[in-house]
């Protein structure tokens, strides 16, 4: 049901700008194109010889990996995986917690803060 809705909204988006760009379009060219006058089409220059092709939509993308592993090590510390750092066997620690919590006293057996 989300994923209906998701796409039902991102087509609704995709039309307003559709219409938006249209309306920016035709604005434009009603105050440079002179009454009367025919407008002439522009297709742009043909990219040929060297270039990015389709290596220019990898560099945004190798970037934003960039931002978020700097990201992640500025805040976890690195490559360190999932919860690798000082828990141990993650039940054995919870259920210790849970104990320190209600009031029992730590045993003296905590699990080893290196993982194996």
């Amino acid at each position: 049901m989300s994923a209906l809705r998701a796409f039902v909204v991102i087509v609704a988006l995709t039309a307003v700008g559709l219409v938006a760009y249209q309306i920016g379009l035709s604005q434009g060219l009603a105050t440079t194109v002179p009454a009367g006058a025919v407008p002439v089409a522009y297709y742009g220059y043909p990219h040929w010889g060297f270039g990015f092709g389709f290596l220019g939509l990898l560099f945004p993308l190798l970037f934003l990996f960039l931002i978020f592993g700097a990201m992640r090590a500025a805040w976890w510390g690195g490559r360190g995986g999932y919860g690798g750092r000082g828990w141990g066997n993650g039940r054995e620690r919870i259920e210790q917690l849970h104990r320190e919590l209600h009031g029992e006293k730590p045993s003296g057996d905590r699990p080893s803060s290196t993982s194996t």
